[in-house]
């Protein structure tokens, strides 16, 4: 199974970005850009590609312990961009950041790729691992042929209280992402309050 950990946007969050979205793609160039549906949309901490059997299982159990050390996030859409670069362009993404300085969505991103780490190289035995990247709040940049008045996508923010472990099914209308397990984020809220 293709696997990924992510957090789920919530419907409001998701109806306020597609209206943004649909006023902005008419700039677009449409043989650039292909629409993802909406209920697609989701913030991804970690990727960690084919995995299989028991890997999973111990996946989803380090992923409830990381979910267990976090606290809820209080996280907020700002900024926009693209994937892999702006030379070609595959994906366009609206920026999701945490509110305040206690970058609980940073640790919880780097808990999730270690998990991911600690449990796909287990199954490498010449096949690739998971890919270890890094986790960075997405912000404006210039991006050419993007840097022309395109207004940014509305600040929203909501509370995020789960982490959840999706599927990847690939099929030639698209991607389609199955929810397979979600964890509640438990630990007590500590420190500076958002």
């Amino acid at each position: 199974m293709r696997l990924f950990a992510a957090l789920e946007i919530p419907d409001d969050i998701r109806d306020g970005l597609q209206d943004w979205w649909l006023e902005v793609h008419a700039d677009l160039d449409t043989d650039v850009w292909c629409d993802v549906p909406s209920h697609l949309w989701h913030v991804t901490l970690a990727f960690y590609g084919e995995v299989s059997g028991h890997d999973a299982d111990d996946l989803a159990e380090g992923l409830c312990e990381c979910a267990q050390n976090t606290s809820p996030l209080h996280l907020y859409t700002s900024g926009f961009g693209v994937f892999p670069k702006p030379a070609r362009p595959k994906v366009f993404w609206a920026g999701v950041h945490e509110v305040g300085e206690i970058d609980r969505l940073k640790h919880l991103a780097r808990c999730c790729r270690r998990v991911g780490h600690d449990t796909v190289r287990r199954q490498v035995d010449g096949k690739r691992g998971a890919k270890e990247a890094s986790f960075r709040g997405h912000g404006k940049a210039p991006f050419g042929w993007l840097d022309r008045d395109f207004p940014g996508p509305p600040v929203m923010d909501w509370r995020c209280s789960h982490l959840c472990l999706f599927q990847s099914i690939l099929r030639p209308e698209g991607p389609q992402y199955r929810r397979l397990e979600s964890f509640a984020c438990t630990a007590p809220l500590m420190g500076a309050q958002d």
